[in-house]
């Protein structure tokens, strides 16, 4: 009988490693800022691999909307 780990395709075994091995590189910097990195690091395999022109990366993340933002006090 094949144990668990056999009946896991190789491809999504490597998908854990690529994201366990970003995760060990952004997991020091806060939310915001890692995630500009991953954006950042995409952008660059993505040129490399030329599935998108060489410019900028986009950077903006996803900000809540102030209708949902918490209150400030004033």
């Amino acid at each position: 009988m094949k144990s668990k780990e056999e009946w896991v395709p190789r491809a999504l075994r490597e998908v854990w490693d690529w994201k366990d091995s970003i995760n060990q590189e952004v997991k020091h910097l806060p939310t915001d800022q890692a995630l500009r990195e991953i954006m950042r690091m995409a952008h660059a395999v993505a040129v490399e691999e030329g599935f998108v022109a060489n410019a900028p990366p986009v950077t903006k993340v996803a900000e809540t909307p102030a209708k949902y933002a918490p209150k400030r006090k004033k």
